[in-house]
């Protein structure tokens, strides 16, 4: 028996020894080897991301994508597997007329009901889903009379943060339109058009704005800690479109020593929890491959040459549909479906031998061309 025992022994320690020297991948996880194409970078990556997600886990998809034969034609399985991807790595980068190839090695999860997300992944995906953008958060925050150092607000940024966005605007150059009546209409009234216009005076991709307010609830049962309760109404808007992303209020409680700092409590909790929604919106937003995009069209009075320009436009690489949602004055508003770069897309619109077309701006997702 003492013989059996040593050998069972010395098979264990062999068996150690050689998953040591081998180590496996996480059932839960898959390793694939994608070539993504794209007319740009990021629609490249993608693409690559995409088709990761249809090897490993193609089977988890809903019905509707597998009778496409697991054909991405809408941003579902994309959307889903957000958080299905734990790293990547580029292999190579070819880059040619038509757009560039992507090779890249990428480790799926292949649980299903997995939503971890990496630190190294969420940087990712804001570098390639959201070109790491540059965002702005006010909100105006009230107990009794408005508070001079806005707690939910600083919360939020404090979140975004963590979350792995960089460029978030210093509040204190804010402070010319913190108070203005223009960030009231946008805070109140969701008015977009003006938050177009307060955008177009900072640098800005995105801005969450809002109001908060904290009241006194009362004391603690038997104790004199003195309680607050707290809510906060906030929208997450795109800055060069007026696109509200997403709107949502939050309530959370506080408790101190003191009413103020109770109410300071109340608010901070209130806004760790926007914070943590809107990080998760972006992420989401991000993961859409299909952007939404606005090309601006001035001082054209022909409607002839408008209507050609949009039949042009859905004719680009990248390019699933184009709707003219506005005409008048010489002036048209496109909404453009495009899983790519704006500047892509805006020196393809410059080449076209059909129409003369001029680029004058190019922001975050809006173009403004002319005709030469």
């Amino acid at each position: 028996m003492g013989e059996t025992m040593k050998w069972f022994r010395f098979l264990f320690m062999l068996l150690a020894v050689w998953l040591g020297m081998f180590p496996c991948l996480d059932v839960n996880a898959q390793e694939v080897v994608v070539n993504g194409h794209g007319i740009s970078r990021e629609a490249a990556m993608q693409d690559a991301f995409r088709q990761a997600v249809e090897q490993a886990v193609g089977t988890l998809v809903d019905s509707q994508t597998r009778v496409r034969n697991y054909a991405v034609l809408t941003d579902d399985v994309y959307t889903k597997s957000q958080g299905f991807i734990r790293e990547y790595s580029i292999l190579s980068e070819q880059y040619m007329d038509a757009g560039i190839v992507i090779q890249a090695r990428i480790i799926v999860d292949s649980e299903p009901n997995s939503q971890l997300m990496t630190t190294l992944q969420r940087l990712q995906m804001i570098d390639v889903g959201l070109r790491d953008p540059r965002i702005a958060v006010i909100v105006t925050e009230h107990y009794n009379r408005p508070l001079p150092d806005p707690v939910a607000e600083s919360a939020i940024i404090n979140q975004l943060i963590e979350a792995g966005f960089k460029r978030l605007t210093d509040p204190n150059r804010l402070a010319h339109i913190r108070r203005s009546d223009a960030i009231k209409a946008v805070i109140n009234r969701g008015d977009t058009a003006t938050a177009i216009r307060l955008a177009a005076t900072e640098p800005l991709d995105y801005l969450i704005v809002g109001e908060a307010f904290s009241e006194h609830a009362g004391y603690a049962p038997g104790h004199s800690i003195i309680s607050c309760y707290a809510r906060v109404e906030t929208r997450l808007i795109k800055a060069d479109t007026g696109e509200i992303i997403a709107a949502q209020g939050f309530q959370s409680g506080g408790i101190d020593v003191t009413e103020l700092a109770a109410a300071k409590a109340s608010l901070n909790n209130a806004g760790k929890l926007a914070g943590k929604f809107f990080a998760d919106k972006l992420m989401t937003y991000a993961a859409n491959p299909e952007k939404g995009l606005r090309l601006k069209v001035v001082a054209v009075n022909d409607y002839a040459v408008i209507n050609l320009l949009g039949r042009l436009v859905r004719e680009q690489p990248g390019v699933s549909n184009v709707f003219l949602r506005d005409y008048q004055q010489g002036t048209a508003m496109f909404d453009v479906n495009y899983t790519g770069n704006p500047a892509i897309l805006a020196e393809r619109l410059e080449k076209m031998p059909e129409l003369p077309v001029k680029v004058n701006e190019i922001s975050h997702s809006v173009i403004v061309v002319s005709m030469r």
